[in-house]
């Protein structure tokens, strides 16, 4: 197959750029592994996103798509990888792809844990991705056997063995005797721009805080937008950032958020989410859906199936997220979830050619 890897054409400045050096380095590891397998890749990198991990002789350095129907006519690729698709960006850079023939491949942060993994999507990713509104069939024994295994380990990476058990899986019904875990957002992430029924945290938490009066929250900050402008709430504590989250979490009954990638972390660790957003997770039965208008009388109620939820989370933990230092290795490639649904795409018989 053909694959072009197109890193940050067409991003603005206030977007700052550099940042894409990261999807270049990681890129790059991927390109590796199939170069090796036999297939064929180039680049095409805005010069600020450039990583020197990438090979000069595959790229060409263009800081907007003007250059890009001239790659795609002469390279003709199979599909086109590129980080998220929801940016201005991304959005034109898939016109242009999708004109010419190529498939996409959007990809973005896995999720457990999500500073070491990465996924890939062929529709999109966090409200887009095609994850979402699809039902998954319960466990077999041996996949629910991976899934524990693999959950251990994550629990191992975030040192949380202990608050946490490792060796049974369930969905905990809400504790109303603790408080609520609220993770709030970063209002300028595309998360809350596209796929949030609210626009501002303080929208959120006032409409939790004046629809639930008997509980109690405990809203933590996201790390990149320490200081969110909240009104006072008799029912609300703001959580020290510097105390470790999963500490904050761990004395909480119940998590509800918007479209944090914490709550899938959350429902991993057990316990029932009520999410008000667009997720990857959306009508898949991991969360309890609801938006603004028709949220239940009293959060003590929800519900969530333990077998569904572990079928949700096999997919996402075993099937769907990738290691990223493990890119570059074509044997884990060839038995990755994304390779298979490549071969597939191009109706393939076998996984590999």
């Amino acid at each position: 197959m053909k694959i072009l890897f197109v890193i940050g054409a067409g991003i603005l400045p206030e977007q700052r750029i550099k940042r894409w050096q990261m999807v270049s380095q990681l890129y790059a590891r991927l390109g590796k592994a199939f170069l090796q397998l036999g297939h064929q890749i180039y680049y095409y990198v805005h010069p600020e996103a450039y990583h020197e991990d990438v090979p000069p002789a595959l790229c060409w350095l263009c800081e907007d798509q003007q250059h890009l129907p001239n790659i795609l006519e002469n390279f003709q690729p199979d599909f086109v990888f590129c980080w998220n698709g929801s940016s201005g960006g991304d959005v034109a850079t898939a016109t242009v792809a999708q004109a010419h023939g190529a498939k996409m491949v959007f990809s973005e942060q896995g999720w457990f844990p999500q500073a070491t993994t990465i996924y890939f999507d062929l529709s999109g990713c966090n409200g887009k991705c095609g994850t979402k509104n699809r039902r998954y069939e319960d466990l077999s024994p041996d996949a629910y056997k991976r899934f524990m295994a693999q959950r251990k380990i994550y629990l191992q990476q975030i040192g949380e063995a202990n608050h946490f058990p490792g060796d049974r899986f369930e969905i905990l019904p809400p504790d109303m005797s603790k408080p609520v875990f609220v993770p709030l957002q970063d209002e300028r992430d595309l998360n809350i721009v596209q796929d949030s029924p609210f626009k501002t945290m303080d929208e959120f938490v006032g409409l939790l805080a004046h629809k639930y009066p008997a509980c109690r929250f405990v809203v933590r900050p996201h790390p990149k937008y320490p200081k969110p402008e909240l009104g006072q709430y008799a029912n609300v504590q703001l959580d020290n950032p510097k105390r470790p989250m999963f500490e904050s979490l761990a004395i909480c009954g119940m998590v509800v958020g918007i479209n944090s990638t914490t709550l899938q972390e959350s429902a991993l660790l057990g316990y029932t989410v009520v999410s008000f957003g667009e997720s990857l997770a959306t009508g898949t039965g991991l969360f309890v859906d609801v938006r603004p208008g028709s949220e239940p009388a009293d959060l003590q109620s929800v519900r969530v199936k333990s077998n569904k939820a572990a079928a949700v989370l096999y997919h996402l933990l075993c099937v769907k997220q990738m290691v990223r230092e493990q890119l570059d290795n074509p044997a884990v490639i060839m038995k990755s979830g994304m390779f298979k649904e490549l071969c597939q795409n191009l109706n393939w018989n076998s996984i590999y050619r």
